[in-house]
């Protein structure tokens, strides 16, 4: 309670907390400018190796998968070949052969023949038409003009370089030889 004669009053709101009112707020300054610095790539060497390694895997995808085409003529029977000159190992490609009767009377009996040794680098193939035995495709008559077609898919497991040629024959006679190269990535 409050004895006589004494007044309460409570401190004005100014000064509520013993200080001073405040002045005015100042409008919001912008903060000051970061100083200017040069920028500069700063890789350790490992992180350079292993960009330079990036760099390379990336660049690699250009030179796979290049294909070619050969073709040449011999005894009556053209054989033209497109084939992968460098493929990855484990991706499936296909190599399309035609032999064509070039000569002006037929062929009894056309085959093509691919050396085994190509074919040994691949452990999976599948043909079109069946190969008769391990890389001779019996092609039957040929009349002249008349052209068929082999497609062969071929998928690698193991990487290096792969080479061999494909022969075509006619009535036992051998004719036209393309060489087969390829090389597997690893």
């Amino acid at each position: 309670m409050a004895q006589p004669g004494h007044e309460i009053s409570a401190p004005r709101p100014s000064q509520a907390n013993g200080r001073a009112p405040a002045e005015p707020s100042a409008p919001a300054r912008e903060p000051p400018a970061a100083p200017a610095m040069q920028r500069r790539l700063d890789l350790s060497v490992k992180h350079a190796v292993g960009a330079l390694a990036l760099a390379c895997v990336a660049a690699s995808s250009l030179f796979m998968h290049a294909r070619t085409t050969r073709e040449a003529t011999a005894q009556g029977l053209t054989l033209r070949v497109e084939y992968p000159e460098r493929m990855r190992f484990r991706d499936a490609e296909r190599l399309t052969f035609d032999v064509t009767r070039a000569a002006g009377e037929p062929c009894r009996a056309a085959a093509l023949t691919i050396d085994e040794a190509y074919l040994n680098g691949f452990d999976e193939r599948r043909a079109t038409p069946a190969e008769t035995t391990i890389g001779r495709f019996d092609l039957g008559r040929l009349a002249p003009g008349e052209q068929r077609r082999i497609v062969l898919d071929l998928r690698g497991e193991r990487s290096w370089l792969v080479s061999g040629n494909a022969t075509v024959s006619c009535d036992g006679e051998r004719g036209a030889e393309v060489p087969l190269r390829t090389f597997l990535f690893p």
